[in-house]
């Protein structure tokens, strides 16, 4: 089931408001009202994968109540170790046993692993649950609560990755409590927005630029369409923001405020500043436990401590990459993010100051030719698109294009989508209200005149 089509739009997400205003007036039903209500979204087209999602909040659950009991910080280890260890299995067991063969000279068949939706995210908030247990930060819960955590419909699939702290307070408060009317509202402007980013800006780019990534499989590219290509970036931005902006707006028609995921990305003029504002919630889990457990536990000398730092940046950023998919070309290009980070933090303390514009040109053209390595798929597909960069863009056929040049355009001039929000909603408007309503519409007009697509970051 998708945010983006009809079963959810006009099936799902009705009933599940109506059941879960059913069961406000009761403390117990309400969370476990929302339990049942994400087992069975996350189950829909995919039955087999409740049992692992059921099966992990159970362990990783018994596990939290075991530690409490005896202390024993081995508990805590043996559940992260079980969970990454799955994690490792559905993703990336084929991955090695490719590479395996490669090493060896010889073809090993790969084995047919189905790998679960969201198995990533959910594998995330499980570890950080836990190691903020294990420090004494985060208290034990009841089995709903958690529960809730960890299955929780909106961000099940693809975050935002929500830290217990940000969210277990909430659950289980009176959904429809007085003034809920408000946050119900600026919930309907946040779908209604992000669907229009998926809608109308991402997918009206992926239909252009896929084929020339087809092409690039197969050899150069050629007649000036390379260039198209580097709009992936964009692409995958209003994919993923919008699919973010849909799981706020549906947080908050239960009641649940979700973190910010992204922040205007390409208005950065630098990639430091670019990384505190694409997929926030990640950069900040692999910030607070991979980068900083990095560099605060002693593995070199004192002296050697800024070869330590670095190092530890460029491993955070390759475990980025390849946390996006088990595939080299992810590998580079988080390892090619870490030596952007490393030579910003240089620049930062011995260089000259970067006019601004300069800095944002830079920081743009760098995530652009990046992004072509993570979409290419292969290094020499990749190479294949650089390659056609050497020939001119075909400005006639550009014409013919609005969504190439439009998108780009409201990446870079529009604030953030909660920020226009905020902006909007501080007091009634009605034109605003109409506005938000004739969205609606004519997203789901537009939603039944095309096949519907998958959000980007399921792959992940």
């Amino acid at each position: 089931m998708l945010f983006n089509d009809y079963p959810f739009l006009l099936g799902f997400l009705p009933i599940a408001v109506l059941l879960c205003r059913l069961a406000d007036p009761y403390p117990y039903l309400r969370i476990w009202t929302l339990v049942v209500l994400s087992l069975a979204f996350y189950g829909y087209g995919n039955p087999p994968f409740i049992v692992l999602l059921v099966l992990s909040i159970l362990i990783n659950w018994f596990a939290a109540q075991a530690y409490v009991s005896t202390k024993a910080s081995i508990v805590i280890t043996a559940a992260i170790v079980a969970n990454l260890a799955v994690l490792a299995v559905y993703k990336y067991l084929n991955f090695l046993i490719f590479n395996v063969g490669l090493v060896l000279g010889r073809s090993i068949p790969l084995l047919d692993i189905a790998l679960p939706l969201g198995i990533s995210f959910f594998t995330f908030h499980h570890i950080m649950y836990l190691v903020d247990l294990r420090k004494g930060k985060a208290p034990i819960y009841p089995l709903g609560h958690y529960a809730l955590y960890i299955a929780f419909f909106p961000q099940a699939l693809a975050g935002p990755l929500a830290r217990w702290s940000q969210v277990m307070d909430q659950f289980g408060c009176r959904i429809y409590a007085p003034g809920w009317q408000r946050e119900f509202c600026i919930g309907i402007a946040f779908i209604a927005t992000g669907l229009f980013e998926k809608i109308f800006l991402a997918d009206r780019i992926g239909p252009i630029i896929d084929p020339i990534y087809a092409q690039a499989q197969l050899g150069p590219v050629a007649n000036g369409d390379a260039w198209l290509a580097l709009s992936f970036s964009f692409k995958v931005l209003f994919d993923f923001a919008g699919y973010s902006d849909i799981a706020i707006g549906l947080g908050l028609l239960f009641g649940v405020k979700l973190p910010f995921n992204f922040n205007a990305p390409f208005r950065s003029t630098s990639i430091q500043d670019f990384w505190q504002r694409w997929h926030i919630t990640l950069m900040l889990f692999l910030r607070d436990y991979v980068f900083n457990p990095l560099t605060n536990t002693r593995i070199l000398p004192r002296r050697f401590f800024p070869v330590q730092y670095f190092g530890a940046m460029l491993l955070t950023m390759a475990l980025c990459g390849l946390w996006h998919g088990a595939s080299w070309t992810f590998v580079l290009w988080g390892i090619l993010h870490g030596f952007a980070l490393v030579i910003c933090s240089l620049w930062r303390r011995y260089g000259p100051r970067l006019p601004p514009l300069l800095g944002w040109a830079l920081t743009v053209m760098f995530v652009l030719l990046t992004g072509v390595i993570f979409r290419a798929g292969t290094l020499d597909a990749a190479w294949h698109i650089f390659q056609g960069l050497a020939v001119a863009p075909n400005l006639e056929r550009g014409r013919h294009l609005a969504p190439i040049f439009v998108v780009p355009l409201v990446a870079f001039l529009l604030p953030a989508s909660q920020d226009i929000i905020e902006m909007l909603t501080r007091r009634p408007r009605p034109w605003f209200a109409a506005l938000v309503g004739f969205n609606l519409l004519a997203l789901l007009i537009e939603l039944g005149k095309r096949n519907v697509n998958g959000f980007a970051y399921f792959n992940f």
